[in-house]
């Protein structure tokens, strides 16, 4: 079973068997990936700034990018979840907290940003989003280490 640490932040991925493990290294390689090509792709589309990179990629490798990103997180959420149905009850109230504080996380900070936006002429993004979701789901992850582990 997969050992939580670093204050609820990690696993530890020596803890886990060697099938677990396996999918799970999948999982975490095939996001990133995807991650990377995401990236890629939104430069590109004018989505992460004001104005869009302009290095030459034509429209059918944008297409063949934007399916790649598919299909690799895709992949990624298969591995995932053949790692997370082999897990016991602690992890998956760990994954739980996880995702409810991100949920959390994305409403307040989210509904923050956008509501203040106006005073100071700031659209915010995907991006901004994105980031008060991941603030949300180590707020979470770090609850439920000092209620339940620590």
């Amino acid at each position: 079973m997969a050992k939580i640490t670093h204050k609820g932040l990690w696993l530890d991925v020596a803890s886990l068997n060697p099938s677990d493990k396996k999918n799970y290294i999948k999982c975490l390689a095939f996001s990133l990936v995807a991650g990377m090509l995401l990236g890629i792709h939104l430069s590109h589309i004018e989505f992460l700034g004001e104005n869009a990179l302009e290095t030459g990629i034509t429209e059918p490798w944008l297409l063949i990018l934007s399916i790649s990103v598919v299909v690799f997180f895709l992949i990624g959420a298969f591995y995932y979840y053949k790692f997370s149905i082999t897990q016991d009850e602690l992890y998956k109230g760990y994954e739980n907290a996880c995702f409810a504080g991100g949920s959390v996380g994305f409403v307040i900070f989210g509904l923050g940003l956008s509501l203040l936006s106006p005073y100071f002429d700031y659209h915010p993004n995907f991006f901004e989003f994105f980031l008060a979701f991941a603030a949300g789901n180590g707020m979470g992850a770090y609850m439920f280490y000092r209620q339940h582990i620590a």
